[in-house]
């Protein structure tokens, strides 16, 4: 390892701070617009999870894996916190955790669960309302009302 390489390495460890609580060594610096650490190493852009994760097995990320985080802190850059994976253990993960995205939680829902509740009563009650006509009614597409009414989106309600 070179001295440029050693310089970076502790340029990078200095930007983690440990969180006593968690144990995550939090990246405390830049951000990629994802939420994840960001850090300029060996001549290009890395996220550094991932950066982390190399450091210290001494080697690159194996062809088609991620890394994945037990903490669910994308600042967090603890190499015991983190392991490779698929991008399917990924979502495992995502949902057995309930960490995915549903109904109003979903940053681009555009209904609310108390109005896909009105949807499915008006659509189930009346005779005059259509999708056409609930989708003018509620601003979204007449495509939107159908999956509602057919619960294939907003299951749970």
């Amino acid at each position: 390892m070179t001295r440029t390489q050693e310089a970076q390495i502790a340029h990078f460890h200095a930007g983690c701070l440990l969180n006593d609580t968690t144990g995550c060594l939090e990246w405390q610096r830049g951000l990629f617009t994802d939420g994840y650490g960001a850090f300029y190493y060996q001549g290009k852009d890395m996220k550094t999870h991932r950066l982390s994760f190399e450091l210290f097995h001494g080697r690159q990320i194996a062809e088609g894996m991620i890394i994945l985080h037990s903490c669910d802190n994308r600042k967090c850059c603890n190499p015991s916190h983190l392991r490779e994976g698929t991008t399917q253990e990924n979502m495992d993960d995502m949902t057995s955790r309930n960490r995915q995205a549903n109904g109003e939680t979903n940053g681009s829902s555009k209904l609310t669960a108390v109005q896909v509740l009105e949807i499915r009563e008006k659509y189930a009650t009346r005779e005059d309302c259509t999708l056409k006509v609930l989708g003018a009614e509620y601003g979204v597409h007449y495509s939107l009302i159908s999956y509602i009414v057919n619960n294939k989106i907003w299951t749970r309600l």
